[in-house]
């Protein structure tokens, strides 16, 4: 069975209700990447089988919606309650504002665990949501939660602005500045606690860009006075 061009684009418009880039996507329906991509534009035939993996993913999508266009694109659930904006996928990894120079490391697998609903406070911009710790970025409090937007090119990045620069050993949350070289970038705090003996206890450092694997510009941050955040559960 071929899915046709309608149901194509409610597809796209159930990804967009995820916000889940395309590979993010297919690598949670267990397609592969390359494959995914060539579905969406037409020159690979979506079967039953890819059917089947997308709503064995998401099984709060109503299946007969997404191949005939009848009733809800989303089955009754939890998901009822919620508003009709887009929510954002809480990623379990955690990025570290620093407990004196420690930060988390980015071994983590990135599973989404939930998703948190903003209620349309960053106007669609946001593409996940992780948790940050430390105490070295006075403006975000230890334990909340980062709305935050990958950024695909490195030249668009803003001086004096907040990002969480991921390697291959660390994940952390720093306001970004030029670096001594064009191959590199300073990252400071915004905490400005020091030593007795005058020094930074947050002191800034540079990274190379070749060593840098992604980077997400921090849009805003998340809390709940009551200790519980709004997860709809996947």
């Amino acid at each position: 069975m071929v899915i046709m061009d309608s149901k194509l684009e409610r597809l796209h418009d159930f990804q967009a209700y995820t916000g889940l880039t395309n590979n993010a996507f297919a690598t949670k329906c267990k397609i592969n990447p390359s494959n995914y991509a060539k579905m969406l534009k037409g020159q690979l035939s979506f079967t039953q089988r890819s059917i089947a993996l997308i709503r064995d993913a998401f099984p709060q999508l109503n299946s007969m919606w997404l191949l005939t266009g009848e009733g809800d694109m989303l089955l009754k659930s939890e998901y009822d309650d919620v508003s009709k904006e887009r929510a954002i996928p809480f990623y379990e990894v955690e990025t570290t504002g620093g407990y004196n120079g420690m930060v988390s490391s980015s071994d983590g697998s990135g599973e989404i665990v939930g998703y948190i609903q903003p209620g349309g406070w960053f106007d669609g911009r946001e593409t996940a949501a992780i948790r940050h710790v430390g105490d070295s970025m006075v403006e975000y409090p230890n334990g909340c939660i980062l709305a935050v937007r990958e950024v695909t090119d490195i030249r668009l990045l803003v001086p004096g602005r907040n990002y969480v620069i991921e390697t291959s050993e660390y994940r952390v949350t720093k306001r970004v500045q030029r670096g001594s070289t064009p191959h590199t970038i300073a990252l400071y705090s915004s905490n400005e606690e020091k030593y007795d003996d005058g020094r930074l206890i947050h002191e800034p450092f540079e990274v190379e860009f070749e060593d840098i694997r992604r980077i997400f510009s921090v849009l805003g941050y998340i809390v709940n006075q009551s200790g519980e955040y709004r997860l709809i559960k996947p």
